[in-house]
């Protein structure tokens, strides 16, 4: 299998460009040669023909992270991991108070716990909160994404209930998810069918996301093969960790495509279409410091 190396100096460049189209926290704009998504049909059309396989935005609830959550637990060895149903009547608060924090920069304590007191009035709030008596650390994400993109310590551990509510309040990522549950409520004209959960974790200081990788399985129709299950209707990425002993654990499960939401990490999903669709070669992409790679050229001369 081809290994690309690629430089971290051109990740460096790549970045420095995104920064400077982007007009802000809530600014849109993203890598134009990696970690792609959300790309248009005519896109990807021109790349990988359609023929029993049609590219479509895939659905959300094949790759639902409390479906896989027993595999990713015994994965990574967890003995305490608890999964909560964020009411229905709290979407519009959290909508709202994410607008909040887009229009002044700041986040109202005021807001926060008005929304922890309604979910804490609830029978899964109760239990909610008495997670947090003996301050232990949490990693939080709900059902389809982890709030990391937030500024107020998106990528650090939670321990307050509060504290949950902020971080998922100032995340771009989790605004999608709470306005997608939203608009089902609204659609639906109901709430007895949605549901999205937010999910705790123990935090894992060893979790490092250098050793992490992404695997694209890309729908058997692509290639002319018959579909075999739901979720193989749509393919699937899975993101893994390597560890010092050489374990490999889960981490999650995410859609596939280049209409989905899903980022392609290290490739483009139009560029790199062929391959990662199963229709050329696969390929391992890594990233390497300028030092590594010079020392990785001399050995290869």
């Amino acid at each position: 299998m081809k290994v690309r190396v690629i430089p971290i100096s051109d990740i460096e460049e790549d970045k420095a460009d995104v920064q400077s189209r982007s007009e802000g926290f809530n600014s849109e704009e993203r890598s134009l040669r990696y970690n792609t998504a959300s790309h248009a049909h005519t896109e990807i059309a021109k790349v990988v023909p359609e023929t029993s396989f049609v590219h479509a935005t895939p659905p959300w609830s094949p790759y639902d992270y409390t479906s896989w959550q027993p595999l990713i637990a015994k994965s990574q060895g967890m003995k305490e991991y608890h999964c909560f149903a964020v009411p229905p009547s709290l979407y519009q608060d959290l909508l709202l108070l994410h607008s909040s924090w887009l229009r002044t920069d700041d986040m109202p304590e005021s807001m926060v716990d008005d929304i922890v007191d309604d979910w804490t009035s609830t029978k899964s709030g109760k239990k909610l909160a008495s997670i947090f008596i003996d301050e232990k650390k949490w990693f939080i994400r709900l059902d389809q994404m982890s709030p990391k993109d937030s500024p107020l310590g998106g990528q650090l551990p939670c321990s307050t209930f509060p504290d949950v509510i902020s971080k998922i309040c100032s995340s771009m990522r989790a605004y999608g998810c709470i306005k997608h549950a939203q608009e089902l409520v609204e659609r639906d004209g109901s709430s007895s069918g949605t549901k999205m959960n937010l999910i705790l974790n123990p935090w894992n200081d060893a979790m490092d996301a250098t050793t992490e990788f992404r695997v694209f399985v890309p729908p058997p129709a692509a290639r002319g093969v018959p579909m075999l299950w739901l979720l193989l209707k749509h393919g699937f990425t899975f993101d893994i960790a390597l560890r010092p002993d050489g374990k490999v654990q889960l981490i999650e499960l995410n859609p596939f495509g280049a209409m989905s939401v899903c980022g392609a990490c290290l490739f483009n999903w139009v560029i790199d279409g062929r391959m990662l669709y199963g229709l050329d070669a696969p390929e391992i992409a890594v990233v390497l410091e300028d030092t590594q790679e010079k020392l990785l050229n001399s050995k290869k001369a």
